[in-house]
């Protein structure tokens, strides 16, 4: 059964005071089974796109960054795959 999967904005770069002012470098995806949570970051924000996937698991224990994608729907898919 394919999941659907929802992307929710959780951290932002920012220019001086504004908190959500600058555009969205990491997201919080829901959907996922039980237990899981995921996060995608841009880790070569702003210049370049460099996202990565970090799992967290039931127990709170995390996994490392992994993947190199171009876009914060490739990471999506690749979730999705996983």
């Amino acid at each position: 059964m394919q999941r659907t999967f929802t992307l929710h904005e959780d951290a932002w770069l920012r220019d001086g005071p504004v908190f959500v002012g600058g555009p969205t470098i990491a997201y919080r995806v829901g959907g996922l089974p039980s237990g899981k949570t995921a996060r995608i970051a841009n880790f070569g924000a702003p210049n370049r796109d460099d996202w990565r996937i970090m799992w967290v698991n039931a127990d709170n224990t995390q996994t490392d960054w992994s993947g190199h994608y171009s876009s914060v729907e490739e990471a999506l898919a690749a979730l999705q795959i996983e």
